[in-house]
């Protein structure tokens, strides 16, 4: 008998790991979304029919242990009834002249006849002590019987208990394997997310830097954002306009508004800062290379990445 089977359910770890359209990759998402879900209200009630099961074993256990101490306690009373019984024996045959014979120590009688065991011969008056310890051993016959039941459900029980934990087991099992064919669907398609967003910015970057490059040669002027001029920070903010991302035309606000990168990190189309505090600002096109609008009198121009003090990077968008 296959899990999916024994589960009452269909389709259970049958989902293709094979490559899939992101259209196709959402839906097996979706199914397996379902499948967990499905899965997990089962296995959930399973638990719960465990732990029912499991609370009605015990529940027997405990009333099995309290007739057995009941029978305990009849055993000690009858034994105390007998001690009873039998001193008054001897007192009436003391005060009547005849010898005294001594009580013997007998362990708990296991029995009714054990019992009554002795107890026959008392013909005297003894308070209705005989009559009780005749009645003390019916009770005991009584709660054996009664044990003996209980410990047939018992018995029972626990066997039920065991086979609903193994079933929670099993649905247990059947959760964890299709979550964790979920958990790769999701994982597999936050990595083509990640690619994707990768090579977006890898497209934006190197147009901003397209962009940028094409300026070189241009003028240097102060506050200027183009067409036909810039100042550092115009530069790059008419560049990555070109993308639709916002900078502002400022050199330490720019330096805030990005996601700061080392200089081992340094892709093209980061921006990199210069001087302390920071006043100027250019465009990292690769291979330890700047594109900036440097000053008025060089213009817009590729420059080395520390030709000026270095003081650190970050990445729009």
């Amino acid at each position: 008998m296959t899990l999916s089977s024994t589960l009452g359910l269909t389709g259970v770890g049958l989902l293709a790991a094979s490559p899939a359209s992101a259209d196709d990759l959402d839906a097996r998402i979706d199914q397996a979304q379902a499948q967990v879900e499905r899965i997990d209200a089962r296995a959930a009630q399973r638990a719960a029919d465990h732990d029912a099961a499991r609370e009605r074993a015990t529940a027997s256990r405990e009333k099995v242990e309290r007739l057995t101490e009941r029978i305990r306690e009849q055993h000690r009373l009858a034994d105390t009834l007998r001690g009873q019984v039998a001193r008054g024996v001897i007192v009436g045959e003391t005060e009547g002249g005849g010898a005294v014979v001594p009580v013997a120590d007998e362990p708990l009688p296991q029995t009714s006849e054990d019992l009554l065991a002795g107890v026959a011969m008392v013909t005297e008056d003894t308070d209705g002590r005989a009559q009780r310890i005749t009645e003390t051993a019916a009770a005991v016959d009584t709660l054996r019987e009664r044990r003996s039941e209980v410990r047939e459900v018992l018995q029972e029980r626990r066997a039920k208990a065991e086979r609903a934990g193994a079933r929670a087991a099993q649905a247990g099992k059947a959760l964890a394997a299709e979550q964790g064919e979920l958990d790769g669907l999701e994982a597999e398609r936050a990595q083509r997310e990640e690619e994707a967003a990768a090579a977006a910015a890898e497209a934006a970057a190197t147009s901003a830097v397209d962009f940028a490059m094409a300026q070189v040669g241009k003028s240097y002027v102060w506050g200027a954002s183009g067409p036909s001029a810039y100042d550092c920070s115009g530069l790059t903010m008419a560049a990555w306009a070109t993308e639709g991302v916002s900078l502002p035309h400022n050199s330490g606000a720019q330096y805030a508004s990005g996601t700061p990168v080392s200089e081992s990190e340094l892709q093209p189309g980061d921006l990199v800062f210069y001087y302390s505090p920071i006043s100027h600002v250019g465009m990292y096109v690769g291979n330890g290379q700047v594109v900036n609008a440097l000053n008025p009198g060089s213009g817009v121009q590729v420059s080395g990445l520390h030709d000026m003090p270095f003081s650190g990077a970050v990445r729009p968008g």
